[in-house]
């Protein structure tokens, strides 16, 4: 029994990061049917902002210059208690960027105000810090088609020399969103750029922590695809340090554990695709660290076996390699990638933790990815 269980457990640690990438891989649907037939309208850019004095006009600036004629720009203020507004105010041109101030209360409760206020039919969610380059709202409306309800962008991070900052698990990522994209079916949209049909938002629960998941996995569970542009892109500077990411991550993962209340219908087998996607690309994933631990408890149970034994060596020698990798900041990719992999499931581990006890609160603090 103990060798079953250590067995799943190896295969679930596997599934969603290797054979679930490589069944994509392997088993693609015609690109033909993800392509757009395009989609004209107004459209509103929404963004909710807090102390961001540093980075706003830059980002006001940046709506100036995109080339599709017909959008306007909703900034809603989270209580800010710094120079946001007197940067807004110094760069502000035309009536076509709307300011909202809201008191304090957190992004989710500026989001259901804000999108109360919108009348486009189209919407494309930002961040204050993501940079659009000029056609990313043009080539986010032209991947729209009949039963597309939501257009994920591309975010590119770059490092403060202008290189690429996305690493290993970003470029899986972005290979995993493409594959989905032929099926209609990308599984989280990014809070950088992403579009959607105004007429399907719902308001959020108030505890929500991952808005953008939670309104693109909402449109999706209501039927419609979500596909991905690989060519409407936005920029962000990574400027952030392991226990930045780390932070990031335990929030995230709180975030996720909520949504997974918020959007249980998609547990549902009979969705069949729809389950299938979710579970196999976001729920699963979200579990490994529990099957890591089971993993080695049961492995500890087996020692008598000669094989197992060198699996439970394997593995203390790898939980060495990520201690080594953090105390001596070694940055070889051979040995980023298990520390990142135990930094990442570390932290969703403590994420549910904090939101099983209710000490993740749902309002947040600028940070740079």
């Amino acid at each position: 029994m103990m060798e079953l269980i250590f067995w799943i457990c190896v295969l679930l640690i596997i599934y969603p990061h290797i054979i679930y990438p490589a069944l994509l891989y392997f088993f693609p649907r015609r690109k033909e049917e993800a392509r757009g037939t395009g989609a004209n309208g107004p459209v509103a850019i929404v963004c909710a902002v807090y102390n961001e004095e540093k980075v706003i006009a830059q980002k006001i600036e940046n709506f100036y210059s995109l080339d599709c004629p017909d959008i306007e720009l909703y900034l809603g203020l989270d209580g800010c208690s710094d120079n946001t507004m007197a940067e807004i105010r110094r760069v502000v041109r035309d009536d076509r960027v709307k300011v909202f101030s809201f008191p304090r209360g957190g992004k989710v409760s500026v989001l259901n105000a804000l999108l109360r206020e919108v009348s486009q039919p189209f919407v494309v969610m930002t961040d204050a810090n993501s940079i659009f380059r000029p056609d990313a709202v043009s080539r986010l409306m032209a991947c729209l088609r009949e039963g597309v309800g939501v257009v994920c962008g591309r975010l590119k991070l770059t490092d403060a020399d202008g290189k690429s900052g996305e690493g290993i698990y970003w470029r899986i990522e972005t290979f995993v969103k493409k594959a989905e994209n032929a099926w209609g079916s990308v599984i989280g949209a990014n809070g950088a750029i992403y579009l959607f049909r105004r007429e399907l938002f719902e308001a959020l629960p108030a505890n929500t922590i991952n808005d953008d998941f939670s309104i693109s996995m909402r449109i999706y569970e209501k039927g419609y695809a979500v596909v991905y542009c690989e060519d409407a892109v936005a920029e962000e500077q990574l400027v952030t340090s392991d226990a930045d990411e780390f932070k990031r991550h335990v929030r995230d993962a709180a975030g996720h554990f909520r949504a997974l209340a918020y959007l249980w219908g998609l547990l549902n087998p009979l969705y069949g695709k729809r389950f299938f996607f979710y579970v196999s690309h976001r729920v699963l994933r979200w579990l490994v660290p529990f099957f890591v631990v089971l993993a080695f408890l049961t492995n500890a149970m087996l020692l008598e076996q000669p094989l197992y034994r060198a699996l439970l060596i394997a593995q203390c020698l790898g939980c060495g390699v990520v201690a080594a990798v953090n105390v001596l900041r070694i940055r070889w990719k051979p040995l980023y990638v298990p520390y990142y992999f135990m930094l990442v499931n570390a932290a969703i581990m403590l994420g549910f933790f904090k939101n099983l006890l209710g000490m993740q609160k749902a309002a947040w603090e600028s940070t740079r990815r």
